[in-house]
């Protein structure tokens, strides 16, 4: 599917060249070694030692402030060109619409969200309000499943899936990139129901059925994976909600850049429950409103599974009539068409939260979950 342009969108093909060239060729020192600007965040989530990693974060802050001078430019052009808003609306959902529609999916999903954070904060020995995004992308590494997630299963298990155009030659280093694999190659030319087509199966790495009988994870370690593999997803949709309603912020007119640090960091840090880096206020912007897609596709993705789970059971993947209706689907020319043909009159959060909260130990097992030992001392977390 081409990829289609707003009419109010303007022509930054320079200004993102630009960009990329100065992410590209931008470098953190750290210990002696000359890291790439862009792998740097791995680098921070793979540091276990809390001190070393806000050492290295640090940097990264100063990287980004660095690059926020080629940042602000794009945004200049953007806003001088009109309404952001309308023109995101020609692409996809209505971004002030898909804001207000997510208000009650933010509501319904704090109390498990936070409950969740805070035991995976306390296995670190963090409490959440001194936490930063650094600490998230530590845990969200996920390195404690490592093992279960090695070459030969998780081939075995995306193969399963009929996905095997996603497997490549590289080693294959945690549960992300059984992620990516399931997902499979991205494509320039990705139309918006390709990419929830690719969402969709990217979900089956959270499924305790694909992660039991295709990846061989023992059913006693099958429900801790599954809860860390929805906290995760709903870390992702409640990022995206965040920046989608800074964006509105952002883009409703034009704002003293103090201003918006101000209000990025205290939105997106509401909303996920931990430190964000100001500077990072415009590096997370690739295009005006690409939060609304990615909420859409995932949104999208949720509704699918629902009614592949719904007519082809938990494991839908094997059956050929699941394969027939995705590639029903992801024949469609729109979302619009999409969602019509699983039965659905637009995007609703509701199949997603149930996909969450079923996972989640704390929803299984009573409010707050288990009791944690900390430096600060046993609690209900």
């Amino acid at each position: 599917m081409a990829t289609r342009i707003a009419t109010g969108t303007p022509d930054t093909t320079e200004l993102d060249r630009r960009i990329a060239e100065a992410i590209d060729s931008a470098i953190v020192m750290w210990r002696g070694e000359h890291l790439p600007f862009a792998a740097v965040p791995e680098r921070i989530a793979s540091i276990s030692g809390r001190g070393e990693r806000d050492l290295l974060y640090g940097a990264y802050r100063e990287a980004l402030a660095a690059l926020m001078p080629f940042y602000q430019r794009r945004l200049a052009a953007w806003t001088v060109a009109g309404d952001q808003a309308d023109a995101a609306t020609e692409l996809g959902p209505d971004p002030r619409a898909l804001a207000v529609s997510l208000e009650r999916f933010v509501l319904h999903g704090e109390t498990p969200y936070y409950a969740a954070l805070r035991r995976y904060l306390a296995l670190i020995d963090i409490e959440q309000g001194d936490a930063t995004v650094a600490d998230v992308w530590h845990v969200a590494r996920g390195a404690a499943w490592a093992h279960w997630f090695g070459d030969r299963e998780v081939r075995r298990g995306v193969e399963a899936a009929g996905r095997a155009g996603g497997i490549g030659d590289g080693t294959v280093d945690g549960w992300r990139d059984a992620e990516a694999m399931l997902a499979g190659p991205a494509s320039a030319d990705a139309g918006p129901v390709d990419v929830a087509v690719s969402a969709a199966y990217a979900t089956l790495v959270g499924s305790p059925p694909w992660l039991e009988e295709e990846l061989g994870i023992t059913p006693a370690e099958v429900p801790a994976f599954a809860d860390f593999a929805a906290w995760v997803r709903l870390w992702r949709l409640r990022h995206d909600i965040a920046l989608l309603q800074y964006e509105l912020r952002l883009f409703a007119g034009p704002a003293d850049p103090s201003l918006s640090r101000a209000y990025y960091a205290g939105i997106i840090g509401h909303m996920i429950g931990v430190a964000v880096p100001e500077e990072a206020y415009l590096h997370e912007i690739p295009a005006p409103f690409a939060s609304a897609r990615r909420l859409e596709g995932a949104l999208l993705a949720a509704q699918l599974v629902e009614v592949l789970e719904g007519r082809f059971g938990l494991t839908w993947w094997r059956d050929p009539g699941a394969r027939e209706l995705v590639d029903g689907v992801a024949s469609t020319a729109s979302v619009p068409d999409a969602l019509a043909q699983l039965g659905y009159d637009g995007l609703d959060w509701r199949p997603v939260l149930r996909q969450i909260r079923t996972r989640l130990i704390g929803e299984m097992s009573g409010y707050g979950g288990p009791n944690i030992t900390t430096r600060a001392g046993t609690r209900k977390v």
